[in-house]
Order: C-alpha cells, then sequence, then structure tokens
C-alpha cells in the first residue's frame, strides 16, 4: 500500500502518466460490429434473423449493405409498430418481415434461417431457452453473432442486483451464457471481450458525452424522484458508466451450428 507521502509526491510529478492517458488506444467502435458480422460471410439473398430487433434498424442497415433478406423478432408490441414504419420508410417491406415474438419461442421452422443478429437482448432472456431457439432455427453451417454485456468481478453484489431489477437483467454471466450455448447444440467459434472499448470510441468521436448522464445520476440518487420509471432511467444511465469502469463487460459471440453429415 502506497503511503501519504509517496502518494503526494506520485501526484506532484504526473507529466509522464498524463502523456500516456492522452493518447488514444485506438478502440474498435459500434461499427466494428457490422464488419464482424460481414466476415462471417453471407451472400445476397440469405435470410437473417434480428433477434430482438426493436426498431430494425439494425436489419434494415444489413439488408441495404449486404443485399440480405432479414426478419426482425421482437416481443414488444410498440417495437413491432416503430419497426414497420422504419421498414416502410426505407422502401423495404419486400426484404425485412417483422415478427412480434420473444426470443424463447420463435415462430420460425427448423433450420429456417442462414445467418442470426443478436444484440443488447440475451441479457433480457432465459439463457437456455433462448439459445436452445436459436440454435432450432439456425440452419446447419449457419452462425450466430450476439452482442451481449456481462458482470464482471469489480460489480460488486449489491450494485449487481440494483442494476438487474431495474433494467429487467435475467442473464449476467459468461459462464452461463457459455454453458448454455453448449447445451443447445451450438459450436462457440470466437468471444471478443470488448470491456470498455465501444464507451471509448463514442467519447474520442464526441458521440456520447458521460457528464449528463453522471450528472443526471446525481440527481436521481439524491432527489425525489422513485418508482420503476426512475429506476429504470437510472439503470439506462449507469450502464455505459459501468462498461467504462470495468464493472460490465460488452462481449461478442460468435456460434455455429454444425453442418450435416
Amino acid at each position: 500500500m502506497v503511503s501519504a507521502q509517496q502518494l503526494y509526491e506520485l501526484w506532484a510529478d504526473e507529466s509522464a502518466i498524463d502523456e500516456a492517458l492522452g493518447r488514444s488506444l485506438d478502440p474498435r467502435g459500434t461499427e466494428w460490429l457490422y464488419t464482424a458480422f460481414a466476415a462471417l460471410g453471407p451472400k445476397p439473398g440469405d435470410l437473417v434473423l434480428d433477434a430482438g430487433a426493436r426498431d430494425a434498424k439494425h436489419a434494415i442497415r444489413l439488408v441495404q449493405e449486404l443485399g440480405v433478406r432479414a426478419i426482425a423478432l421482437d416481443p414488444v408490441p410498440v417495437h413491432g409498430e416503430l419497426a414497420r414504419a422504419a421498414v416502410a420508410e426505407a422502401g423495404l417491406a419486400d426484404e425485412i418481415e417483422v415478427v412480434e415474438a420473444a426470443i424463447e419461442s420463435i415462430p420460425l421452422a427448423d433450420a429456417s434461417v442462414d445467418w442470426i443478429w443478436c444484440r443488447d437482448v440475451l441479457v433480457h432472456v432465459d439463457a437456455e431457452r433462448g439459445l436452445a431457439e436459436l440454435a432450432r432455427v439456425l440452419r446447419p453451417g449457419g452462425a450466430l453473432l450476439a452482442y451481449v454485456t456481462l458482470a464482471t468481478e469489480r460489480l460488486e453484489p449489491r450494485e449487481r442486483a440494483e442494476l438487474a431489477e431495474a433494467i429487467a437483467i435475467r442473464t449476467f454471466d459468461a459462464d452461463v451464457l457459455e454453458a448454455a450455448g453448449d447445451d443447445a447444440g451450438l459450436t462457440l467459434r470466437s468471444v471478443d471481450r470488448l470491456g470498455s472499448e465501444w464507451r471509448e470510441r463514442m467519447i474520442e468521436d464526441g458521440t456520447w458525452n458521460p457528464g449528463p448522464d453522471l450528472l443526471h445520476i446525481a440527481r436521481l440518487l439524491r432527489g425525489e424522484l422513485a418508482g420503476p420509471a426512475a429506476e429504470a432511467a437510472w439503470g439506462g444511465l449507469v450502464w455505459g458508466i459501468y462498461q467504462l469502469l470495468g464493472k460490465t463487460c460488452p462481449t461478442v459471440y460468435v456460434w455455429s451450428r454444425a453442418s450435416s453429415t
């Protein structure tokens, strides 16, 4: 443990550490996820399931850039409305079908999709049921790319419990998720633990400023707002902060389903 004298001596000469901290570590940004998906090899005309599509913005981009067809799946009715409107505005009604259903119960035939894109969803579902369904609808030889934020050992138990309660987290551990993939018969091809990279890139690019989020968190903590709306707001605000602090780790998994022999 550093002594108080050593501490203030260190603080008196911070030029070296300041110089090091001022250099970018070239973090990957959100665009990298599309590059990673394209690298899997989807071809024009292939069918992509966007599992947990929200407003279908990812499905729309994949169709526009890769020439694939897509199913935008989401269980929330308001998301279905937003997705249909966005698909119609993009002129892609023939290429993208919007389906209102949960990942745990997908109304598609076995081996009916070529690829699966699943972003920011698996934390909210039962991992065993969700991945079993995704594996069922994935064709042999196809692949599933999933972006999911998971807890690290830096996340204290009380923080974890509060966050899970506030924003409906059901699956928060890498070992649980990976075991569920194994049980579903999926082969784990790669794991990229992005950590704070996306958030660093957002700050460096000026697309996200954590200052207002921290101010709003402080106001929530000492203000009179309470109830589910306030808790959900707090959970959304600390989400990015916890990624920066290493309390959670955004992770990209690629699973494949073995080809038939």
